[in-house]
């Protein structure tokens, strides 16, 4: 997936178009975006609409109608599910910078990401969390490079909702997020990574899922839990 290894203008497009299907063209999409709306934006939601399917699953995009800056300029455009977290670009900042907020805070931090960098983040984040073909496994460090063969990282940090070491990680064709494992997960010493691995279909998953001796995405559907233990959140 060279489009989020050397990303470009047309990165979210792209991702979207071979992970989702497209269903039309740009020029049937007619979006009412007010002029205060950064292109970005107009552009990642006219992709999202073209999509075939949802591309948002955990958290959410501000529906392009409902964008409009508060009084100090800050326009926000990504909420968490839980709305516990805020997205939000300075209109006034050429570099259209990304900032966020916690709930009950009024003062805003830099995320190190710019807009286009940030709404691709969150769309691969969203095609992990909210993918039918998935599973997930949990590794212990020392056989982390084993479980990732193939894969190349991310630039993206995580988001002020994650845990700091939350990574994204891709293949050709796949997908994974790698997540320090819940409480409860790892035995006292021991020290264990959560990777879910996610694909466009199932055919391509199988081939990850073999890796971890699991025959058919049924069986990997049983590595999501690791009795005695519940499943993880997603």
């Amino acid at each position: 997936m060279d489009e989020l290894l050397s990303i470009d203008s047309d990165s979210v497009g792209r991702f979207l178009r071979r992970w989702y299907g497209t269903v039309g063209s740009v020029s049937e999409v007619h979006l009412d975006a007010g002029p205060h709306v950064p292109a970005e934006l107009v552009e990642w939601h006219t992709a999202a609409t073209l999509a075939c399917g949802l591309v948002a699953f955990q958290d959410r995009p501000v529906a392009i109608t409902d964008l409009a800056p508060d009084s100090c300029g800050m326009l926000e455009f990504w909420v968490e599910n839980q709305n516990g977290y805020f997205w939000a670009v300075d209109l006034d900042d050429d570099r259209l910078q990304v900032f966020s907020r916690e709930a009950g805070e009024d003062s805003w931090t830099g995320t190190g990401e710019a807009l286009g960098d940030f709404l691709l983040h969150c769309t691969v984040r969203e095609a992990v969390i909210g993918g039918a073909s998935k599973f997930t496994v949990f590794v212990d460090a020392s056989e982390i490079n084993e479980a990732l063969e193939s894969f190349e990282p991310l630039k993206f940090v995580a988001l002020g909702s994650e845990e700091p070491q939350v990574k994204l990680w891709c293949s050709e064709d796949a997908l994974v997020r790698m997540a320090p494992p819940p409480a409860g997960y790892a035995s006292p010493g021991e020290q264990l990574w959560m990777l879910t691995f996610a694909a466009p279909s199932d055919s391509r998953i199988e081939r990850y899922a073999s890796r971890f001796g699991l025959e058919g995405l049924t069986d990997a559907e049983s590595a999501r839990v690791e009795p005695p233990y519940e499943p993880p959140p997603f």
